[in-house]
């Protein structure tokens, strides 16, 4: 995780599990967590601010998508979870917490299943970490 300023615990502490979610997962390469409008949150340490940014912007999208395709063809407006597979690999986005998404890039080999449970358990273990609330508009200066 890179930030400008000092992180706090709760930012230290998700570092940790995240990156303790890479080590533990095989195939896993980059993990962030992202406010469901595509602020970066918290990052492994692969990837650079750029990178998150970026890879923050296509998994809100992608997760816009997938919620909107839920409610037009679906049955409900559910939670929702998406899978894209590119050349070289899969992008794994699950919903984790009130505000909040989970998004994973894993190898092309991967096994999708294990990836799948173990983010599942990590936003189990510590949803209340992962809840960004919504934002307001600026104070007035």
């Amino acid at each position: 995780m890179s930030t400008i300023d000092a992180p706090s615990t709760t930012e230290r502490t998700l570092e940790w599990l995240l990156e303790s979610l890479r080590q533990r997962t095989p195939g896993v390469r980059h993990i962030l967590v992202l406010s469901k409008d595509g602020l970066k949150m918290c990052f492994t340490s692969g990837l650079t601010v750029d990178k998150a940014d970026h890879l923050s912007a296509i998994a809100a999208g992608i997760q816009s998508l997938s919620l909107s395709a839920s409610a037009e063809f679906g049955n409900r407006l559910g939670p929702g979870q998406a899978m894209v597979e590119f050349a070289g690999g899969l992008l794994l986005i699950i919903r984790a917490g009130a505000g909040a998404h989970l998004a994973v890039v894993a190898d092309e080999d991967a096994d999708v299943g294990i990836v799948g449970h173990n983010m599942n358990e990590l936003v189990e273990q510590i949803g209340g970490f992962l809840t960004a609330a919504p934002r307001g508009p600026e104070p007035a200066s």
